[in-house]
């Protein structure tokens, strides 16, 4: 029987360059964390009972704790829900949204829960990590290369109010050779007969445009169809 899977929130926070796309602040969890240790991920973590089951304003609370940015809940735009796979012993139930970081604001890392902060373009932080400088999780990878398209901060938010929002929970398959790990999407034409709980997503859907499969290779995910 799988783990259950805690509610979750996280912010992709927005930041309009002047001479480019859009920037995006990421956040690198300690060694130490018990879940995506030493990653760069979208600010964000558990929703408290302080939350009401409220996933927004766990996601507000947690952008100002880690990574010290306010932003009202109502502000946030809805982007995607990602499930960890079942085969996972921890796992999370994550909404993610979309924020426009106030002018003004100067991030900064809390040293508690994340040790660096990094702002950069989409096509930039995709880039580190095929060099091998940054490492990215499967929906990281997966959210940023969607948002690599976009030229503005209001070319993506009018993408992101206009997609649908469906539960995207990926499989954890291991390799026929039984050494490699691949991670795959609910879209890939692997997924229905792949071990795991799950809801396909039918490969026309809007979500679908992307990578469907990731394969882990030198302690890194990388596309892999």
């Amino acid at each position: 029987m799988s783990a259950a899977a805690r509610p979750a929130a996280t912010v992709v926070v927005l930041r309009p360059s002047p001479s480019g796309p859009p920037q995006i602040l990421m956040v690198r969890r300690t060694r130490s964390a018990s879940f995506m240790a030493d990653a760069f991920v979208f600010p964000g973590g558990r929703v408290d009972d302080a939350d009401g089951g409220d996933f927004a304003r766990a996601a507000a609370r947690e952008l100002l704790e880690e990574a010290g940015v306010r932003v009202e809940p109502e502000a946030l735009v809805p982007l995607s829900r990602w499930i960890t796979p079942s085969a996972e012993p921890k796992r999370f139930d994550a909404r993610f949204y979309l924020a426009v970081v106030p002018a003004g604001t100067e991030a900064r890392a809390d040293e508690a829960e994340v040790t660096e902060l990094l702002w950069a373009p989409a096509a930039a932080l995709l880039a580190r990590h095929e060099a091998g400088a940054i490492k990215l999780p499967p929906p990281t990878l997966r959210t940023l290369g969607e948002l690599a398209v976009h030229a503005s901060v209001d070319a993506v938010l009018d993408w992101a109010r206009a997609r649908p929002i469906l539960p995207i929970q990926p499989k954890l398959v291991v390799e026929p050779d039984g050494e490699r790990i691949a991670i795959v999407l609910p879209w890939h034409p692997s997924y229905a007969a792949a071990p795991g709980e799950g809801e396909a997503i039918a490969p026309t859907s809007p979500l679908a445009d992307g990578p469907g499969r990731y394969l882990l290779r030198d302690g890194r995910f990388w596309a892999d169809g």
